[in-house]
């Protein structure tokens, strides 16, 4: 798996905002940029034409869609290239370091820090080319938007491990599908100050079960780090290896992996976190090494009762 980076990435900006420029800062300083095209012909596989048009003029007037999602007169294009970069991620097994991030946007509401989910939609052209696709998003706060697309399909199975309760509100056990689609969402609502151990724990267990019955063609990954115990916005407890370890899970398991940067919003930890997630999905060596987290009891207690409930949501589907 290769980064993709590109300086367009950068020219999504504002004063003071966690999601940050300097977020990659680092990557600037050590890759060599990525041929990109831009993905605007792509957002109608998700977008309407009037939600299209909202954004871009948002971006002409640099206004903000809500308190928290921003944008300057570059937004419309940085976020046309990292959907682009999305695509390509898609197609080269490669992890995207677009931003704007995306999935917390639905098909028809910008927010939070996002303008168009870059998974959705990479995942939604995959699925017009007849790909079952499994998305696993392990950024820290819930992906509702990618949920919300995806809601009543079974072409797309949709696995996020966040905190619960954080933003945006949404990801409990019993939200699981509907239509079509029941069964195809799953979620794994971790309590604030949950540690390695109970992360990959539950993730060991439902990846393999889940290559098994649902038996994805492509596994596109939400890659959010601000589950790293570093992160200002979050209160769980992960270190760089636990996402080391979901990149060592995903390789064992699959062959056809991409990704796209989410969330993560410590500076000096974001790199880090990216490569050991990346060195994981290569079978490498991970070169940030923390001491593992454990999980304490009456936070364990906690996570087994959600997973308790999540089981019995989905017994009627999948056998765990």
């Amino acid at each position: 798996m290769n980064l993709i980076y590109s300086r367009v990435f950068l020219k999504h900006k504002t004063l003071q905002h966690p999601e940050c420029p300097e977020r990659l800062r680092y990557f600037g300083q050590h890759l060599k940029e990525a041929r990109i095209e831009s993905g605007e012909k792509y957002l109608n596989l998700v977008y309407s034409e009037e939600y299209i048009k909202k954004i871009k003029n948002a971006s002409e007037n640099e206004s903000y869609l809500d308190a928290d999602t921003y944008t300057n007169r570059f937004s419309y294009g940085a976020a046309c290239f990292s959907a682009g970069a999305a695509v390509k991620a898609s197609q080269e097994c490669g992890f995207s370091l677009g931003r704007p991030p995306g999935h917390h946007a639905t098909a028809s509401r910008a927010m939070g820090f996002c303008l168009f989910n870059n998974i959705a939609i990479a995942s939604r052209k995959l699925v017009n080319e007849g790909k079952k696709v499994l998305i696993i998003d392990f950024d820290g706060h819930h992906g509702n938007g990618t949920q919300d697309i995806f809601y009543g399909t079974d072409k797309v199975l949709y696995l996020s491990a966040h905190q619960f309760p954080a933003y945006p509100g949404t990801g409990w056990v019993d939200e699981i599908g509907i239509k079509d689609g029941k069964g195809f969402t799953m979620n794994v609502p971790m309590p604030p100050y949950t540690g390695d151990d109970l992360f990959l724990s539950i993730l060991s267990e439902y990846i393999p079960a889940i290559k098994e019955q649902f038996k994805p063609d492509i596994v596109a990954v939400s890659a959010g780090f601000d589950a790293h115990h570093s992160d200002p916005l979050l209160q769980l407890n992960l270190t760089a290896g636990a996402f080391h370890g979901i990149g060592k899970l995903l390789s064992k398991n699959f062959n056809n992996i991409f990704a796209c940067l989410e969330g993560g919003y410590n500076l000096d930890f974001l790199h880090k976190n990216i490569f050991s997630f990346v060195n994981g999905i290569n079978n490498a060596e991970n070169e940030f090494i923390e001491e593992k987290t454990k999980t304490d009891a009456i936070i364990k207690n906690e996570f087994e009762e959600r997973i308790v409930e999540l089981r019995k949501s989905l017994k009627p589907y999948w056998k765990f």
